[in-house]
């Protein structure tokens, strides 16, 4: 009779069961409700699958400082009798420091070849010492930095130089001289020896330049990364109005590599001998009959002298070959070169022969081969210059050389697109 009282109606149950179920879909739609209330308002959430979710590193963030680091960049120059560790401890780096930089540097630089005026770039944090610079040449530079991880606590290499070419145009009027006004106008000294070596195939200074004479030259200039002048470059084009003639040349690379100057008709402006030899010389004796100032004789002066202080670079005329190279009575210390299609070239009255001068030794034209000097019978400083043909000696400024290499076919063509191109920038 007790189990019959606990058996339930098959109908009250079902509906229990489903009070069961709606009670339970209640208290997990208000417990959505409650923890998104929101979320009739926002899109629903994307479901990604585990494996496409990417890893996300965790980046360890430096300690900053709210002190700003003061960065100071010295440049040192070497002094006289002095060496690198001595620049640096100068500078107030300490002495392991310092021993340190020169011991890591020391496989790049020839610390013993460096010369007094050498510049180093010294870098400070905070008046703290950190690495140090030399530009080794136009090309490289050599750098110390600090580095924790090697023995010394500095690491050194070397690194090509970030270089930039440009342009640079310079024009003007000669006043008293082609020196003075090119100077004047912004030419570099160094691009000014270079365009007079290459007036001189053409041009006799002592005679042709005068007063109201112009020019106009291109010529490159290389600046580094930090937008300093690193050295001024070839010249590009150049023209000159002298005694009446124009003279142009311009520099073109042909489309095998070589390169020269040319003139506006595609012929290279380079003649088997120059004019003149030197440069910044006067005339102080010319070619002919004249009173030996020494013998008191009157005879044929056979060259010509060129006044010029002691020491004054003399250059080879033309390509050739050393005949001759020794010291005589009359001459003093000379060289005579032998050239091509007959012609030889005498220089006299050296004061010493420049490194390498021997009889045999081939040279080109515009090398230096000796200085200036007042030996052998001589009374002051000067060049004795002679040119003889085939043996037969000849008035030097009268020598006319035939023009060499002239440009044909498409380098005709692409050359003369050049040079018109720099013709309009003059203008």
């Amino acid at each position: 009779m007790a189990i019959m009282k606990f058996k339930r109606n098959p109908r009250e149950i079902k509906i229990h069961s489903i009070l069961i179920v709606i009670i339970s879909l209640g208290f997990i739609f208000l417990a959505n409700y409650l923890i998104m209330p929101s979320i009739g308002n926002q899109n629903p959430v994307l479901q990604i699958p585990h494996e496409k979710i990417k890893e996300i590193d965790i980046v360890e963030m430096p300690f900053v400082s709210s002190h700003q680091n003061k960065l100071t960049t010295v440049k040192a120059e070497l002094l006289r009798g002095s060496n690198l560790n001595d620049l640096l401890l100068s500078y107030g780096i300490d002495r392991d420091t310092a021993s340190s930089v020169v011991y890591e540097i020391s496989p790049y630089v020839n610390l013993r070849g460096l010369k007094a005026g050498e510049i180093f770039d010294l870098n400070f944090v905070n008046e703290e010492f950190t690495s140090l610079s030399l530009n080794k040449s136009n090309n490289l530079i050599v750098e110390v930095v600090r580095d924790a991880y090697t023995e010394n606590g500095f690491r050194a290499f070397e690194k090509e130089r970030e270089l930039s070419t440009y342009i640079k145009q310079v024009s003007g009027k000669i006043e008293d001289s082609l020196y003075n006004a090119a100077l004047d106008a912004g030419m570099s000294a160094n691009v000014l020896m270079d365009l007079i070596m290459l007036l001189s195939f053409d041009v006799d200074f002592q005679r042709d330049i005068q007063v109201g004479d112009t020019f106009n030259v291109a010529f490159e200039t290389i600046f580094d990364e930090k937008g300093e002048l690193v050295e001024d470059g070839k010249i590009i084009a150049a023209q000159m109005l002298t005694d009446g003639r124009e003279i142009e040349f311009f520099y073109y690379k042909d489309l095998h590599g070589k390169s020269d100057y040319f003139n506006t008709d595609g012929q290279t402006i380079r003649k088997t001998l120059l004019k003149t030899p030197i440069n910044g010389a006067y005339i102080t004796s010319g070619y002919g009959m004249r009173r030996s100032p020494i013998t008191g004789f009157t005879r044929k002066h056979q060259g010509i002298d060129f006044g010029a202080p002691r020491g004054t670079p003399i250059y080879a005329s033309g390509d050739g070959v050393i005949e001759s190279a020794y010291y005589s009575q009359v001459y003093g210390n000379f060289i005579e070169v032998r050239h091509v299609n007959g012609f030889r070239t005498l220089y006299g009255h050296m004061t010493n022969y420049a490194r390498g001068m021997r009889k045999g030794v081939r040279v080109r034209q515009g090398q230096i081969i000796g200085y200036v000097g007042s030996t052998g019978m001589s009374t002051g400083p000067h060049l004795h210059y002679e040119v003889s043909y085939w043996g037969t000696k000849v008035n030097p400024s009268s020598v006319k050389s035939p023009p060499g290499r002239t440009l044909e076919g498409e380098d005709r063509v692409l050359f003369e697109n050049l040079y018109k191109s720099y013709i309009a920038s003059f203008l």
